[in-house]
């Protein structure tokens, strides 16, 4: 398949084989099924079987595999099916295969999008996954959240998840802290007092050894003090 020689006629074959445990084997195998899926896709349909069933096993890694490959699949009809792995993969307890149904819920989105605005059911999940307790789960949310509802200026920004945030902030890498302290940026205090509480919370940010975190904070800094030409100078 690497060196451009057409094997898709052994892809019934590739579908019972893949029913192995062997991890390594399985990710051949289901890159094999992805790729020549629009090819064969009534046979396509077998493949998609054993994503299911595979999404339903006990080994987190291949459930999240299995959603993966599903969700990459791209032909007509293929989309209720990536919502149905999508629907097991939302409510799975590992934070992998979380993160992968969440990635998959853009792919979704973007095949469809007025069903999927339609469907609030998934935007309702994608918010309660930002007080997850899986530090990647909650930045692939708030990321995914952002791309969906670009038109209406992206996630809805309330003290209730910026605090959230900001009392976690550093359980997050460098690129999940960037990205918080990008929405604290767009978000205006009610009063003095929660000013001063957000300014606290992002204090120890100035001593990040990353420079993009750093920045971030003096971003937040001098959003929350723009106002004030005394706290702004200070």
């Amino acid at each position: 398949m690497t060196l451009g020689i057409d094997v898709s006629r052994l892809y019934p074959e590739m579908v019972k084989a893949s029913r192995t445990d062997d991890m390594v084997m399985k990710k051949m195998i289901y890159l094999y099924l992805t790729n020549y899926a629009e090819q064969n896709q009534e046979l396509a349909i077998l493949a998609i079987n054993t994503f299911l069933m595979d999404l339903k096993g006990n080994n987190q890694k291949i459930r999240g595999l299995a959603l993966r490959s599903l969700c990459s699949l791209k032909f007509d009809g293929v989309a209720e099916y990536v919502q149905q792995a999508i629907d097991i993969g939302l409510t799975d307890p590992d934070p992998y295969v979380k993160k992968t149904a969440i990635i998959g819920c853009i792919k979704l989105f973007h095949m469809n999008k007025k069903q999927f605005k339609d469907n609030t059911t998934y935007l309702q999940q994608l918010y309660e996954m930002t007080s997850d307790h899986d530090a990647l789960v909650v930045i692939n949310a708030i990321e995914a959240i952002n791309e969906i509802t670009a038109d209406k200026g992206g996630i809805e920004i309330n003290r209730g998840l910026v605090i959230s945030l900001l009392n976690r902030i550093r359980e997050f890498n460098e690129w999940g802290q960037s990205i918080i302290l990008d929405l604290c940026a767009k978000y205006k205090p009610d009063s003095q007092d929660e000013m001063f509480d957000i300014m606290n919370l992002l204090e120890d940010r100035f001593k990040h050894a990353s420079s993009s975190v750093v920045l971030g904070a003096i971003k937040v800094f001098l959003f929350l003090t723009d106002h004030d030409q005394t706290l702004s100078k200070q």
